[in-house]
């Protein structure tokens, strides 16, 4: 009886110090959380989904490089290659390979979903993981998330830092003469959708307004967007049309409706606001 009152409490003992530990396995789903991120290619919709560390976003709160302000590269690319968010940097990248085998298509997925991440004007900087946990992000930090896609992806990538204009960019290696004031990038504007190789984002209204000489962080090596040709030409367009609007506005005209049709085809195209 003495035996079978022992194994009996041996097992209620064991009971207790297991179930803590199971409780603790089943509460490690409360500390991810899914995000789902927006991209359009070709006028087509698509949506990725991450899952991402709750803890590991509490490290980042706490966790900021230092200014040095004779070194912006060396602060930006602190938060850029942070080893802890690579992994999920990763595992995004490898979702947008199974969208398509194309790897410039990648890159515009890359491009498109970052662009569609809500832009918040300010001059803050956050790591890349805090921008997709946190779904938001400024102009430097939608910049350095889609520099680190493209750094997964295999491209030659940089950020383009504007000082003057207190303003950065993203840049993917292509061939001139599509390439930015002869840097070896195509500009790209994060902070909203915009076409690959559009300069346009300071351009108020009819007004040109012409960009500084940026400083040119490299961020990655590897492959160039071949194709950037295509998105050259349709950016080309498009300002032409631009410019075609409001000349015509202020002279109190239309375009006519073939060029409206062009113009509304390459917004859905990029899905351009």
């Amino acid at each position: 009886m003495r035996r079978v009152l022992l194994i009996v409490a041996l097992i209620v003992f064991c009971a207790i110090l297991i179930t803590p530990v199971l409780a603790d396995s089943n509460d490690s789903t409360d500390q991810y959380i899914t995000r789902s991120y927006d991209y359009v290619l070709d006028g087509r919709q698509g949506t990725l989904s991450l899952a991402l560390s709750t803890e590991l976003e509490d490290d980042y709160l706490i966790k900021k490089p230092k200014w040095d302000i004779n070194d912006n590269a060396s602060y930006f690319l602190a938060y850029l290659n942070d080893p802890a968010q690579k992994q999920y940097i990763k595992t995004l990248a490898d979702e947008i390979r199974e969208e398509t085998g194309n790897p410039d298509d990648q890159a515009r997925i890359a491009t498109s979903l970052v662009q569609h991440i809500t832009y918040e004007k300010g001059t803050k900087y956050r790591y890349p993981y805090e921008v997709l946990y946190q779904s938001n992000g400024v102009c430097g930090e939608k910049s350095m998330l889609l520099a680190a896609l493209f750094k997964e992806l295999g491209f030659k990538s940089s950020v383009l830092y504007f000082v003057p204009e207190n303003h950065m960019a993203a840049g993917i290696s292509c061939p001139a003469p599509y390439d930015f004031q002869g840097s070896g990038y195509c500009i790209i504007e994060a902070t909203h959708p915009y076409i690959i190789t559009d300069e346009t984002a300071f351009w108020t209204n009819s007004r040109q307004v012409d960009w500084s000489m940026p400083e040119v962080i490299g961020t990655s090596d590897g492959q160039s967007l071949d194709s950037s040709e295509n998105d050259y030409n349709d950016a080309r367009t498009l300002i032409k049309l631009k410019l075609e609007i409001y000349a015509t506005r202020e002279a109190g005209g239309t375009l006519s409706s073939e060029d409206y049709q062009r113009w509304y085809q390459i917004k859905g195209k990029y899905d351009l606001q």
